[in-house]
Order: C-alpha cells, then sequence, then structure tokens
C-alpha cells in the first residue's frame, strides 16, 4: 500500500512542471472519475468542483461542487438548530436551578408550602364569594328596576329608570368578568401549589440521599 502511495505521489511530482510548461491551470475530475488537467473546464464540469492550480502547479484555490455547496448548506443549518437547541437547554437548566434555589430560600418543610398555598387559595375564595354576593345585589337591582319601569307609566320616569338599568347592567358585567378573572387565577394557584409542593418533595429528597 505504501509503495503504490508512492509510487502516485513521485507521479504527481513529476507531472507538475509537465503541467507548468504546457499552461495547465485547472485541476478537475469529470462523471467518470477521470483526472483533467487544462487552462479552461467545460461548464458542466465547473458546476462539480474543481482545483485552481498556480503556474508552479501547486493547488492555489479549491472551488466545490454546486452538489457539496448545498450539503455544507443543510450542516450548517443542522447546526445552527442543535447549538440553538442546546442553548435553549442550558437556558432552561439556569431557570430551573434559579427556582430551585428560590423554593428553598422560601420553604424550610412541605407542611410550610402547604399553609401558604392554602392561605392563597382561601384568599382567592374569598374574593370570589364577595363578587358573587356583590354580582348578587346588583342583578337583584336590575331587576328591581326593571319591575319599577314596567308599572310606570310616566315616559320621563321610564326614561330616567332606563339609564339606571343600563348602568346597572355595566356594573353586572363587570362583576361577571372580575369573577371569571378570579376562578381563572384560583385555578392557576391550585396548579401551582400542586406542581410547587411536588418541586419541594424532590429537591428535598435529593439533598437527603446525598448526605
Amino acid at each position: 500500500m505504501k509503495t503504490i502511495i508512492k509510487i502516485i505521489f513521485i507521479g504527481f511530482v513529476l507531472l507538475i512542471p509537465y503541467v507548468s510548461e504546457a499552461g495547465y491551470y485547472y485541476r478537475w475530475i469529470d462523471a467518470n472519475g477521470i483526472v483533467h488537467y487544462s487552462n479552461s473546464i467545460p461548464p458542466t464540469d465547473a458546476q462539480n468542483g474543481h482545483v485552481e492550480l498556480s503556474k508552479t502547479g501547486m493547488k492555489k484555490k479549491v472551488v466545490i461542487s454546486s452538489k457539496r455547496k448545498k450539503e455544507l448548506k443543510i450542516e450548517e443549518e443542522k447546526k445552527k438548530i442543535q447549538r440553538e437547541k442546546e442553548a435553549k437547554l442550558k437556558k432552561e437548566r439556569a431557570r430551573q436551578e434559579e427556582e430551585e434555589i428560590r423554593l428553598l430560600s422560601i420553604y424550610s418543610t412541605e407542611k410550610e408550602v402547604v399553609k401558604a398555598y392554602n392561605s392563597k387559595l382561601r384568599m382567592a375564595q374569598l374574593t370570589i364569594d364577595l363578587l358573587k354576593s356583590r354580582h348578587k345585589k346588583q342583578a337583584d337591582k336590575v331587576d328591581a328596576l326593571e319591575r319599577r319601569r314596567d308599572r310606570s307609566n310616566n315616559i320621563k320616569h321610564k326614561r330616567l329608570l332606563e339609564k339606571q338599568i343600563k348602568v346597572a347592567l355595566d356594573n353586572l358585567s363587570i362583576y361577571q368578568q372580575a369573577i371569571t378573572e378570579n376562578v381563572i387565577e384560583k385555578d392557576r394557584v391550585r396548579k401551582e401549589f400542586k406542581y410547587t409542593l411536588s418541586q419541594f418533595k424532590k429537591l428535598t429528597s435529593k439533598q437527603v440521599s446525598k448526605k
């Protein structure tokens, strides 16, 4: 094998002066695998890549094929996607570490986690109950105003009651929206409670196992 390599190398070295003397400035391999030297390249072969040679016959510049360019572009895009994934994972790991440090700095025991979130949930429910109570009073007010409007025969009085009904209905809508938002918030707190407690248990379990 070494003998074959030496013969090829010697042959190429011996060929350099002839390449230079003949004015060959390009080397390329055609579709059949045959090596060519010339001072010009056929357009079809030029697209498949070639080597530009100096006057001494040494390699001056390598021009890659259009196919290889596409392959390199695809490879670079894949590497870019991979780098972005790694950066995202790194960022997520950093976020998790910060979250773990914060969690352990706030709570010392599972009981503290439960107590804190039960308090949040009670407050959320009290707010919902208060809003529901006000919503009911406002709904009762709308009913009463509508009954008064229906009984009245005075046009001006009816118009005044219509304005009051409109204001009351707007307030009713505001209370309903507030109730919906607070129900959603309570559900978020409940999910956060479940997640936080689970994470706290995992972290404390790790600490115990390390000891």
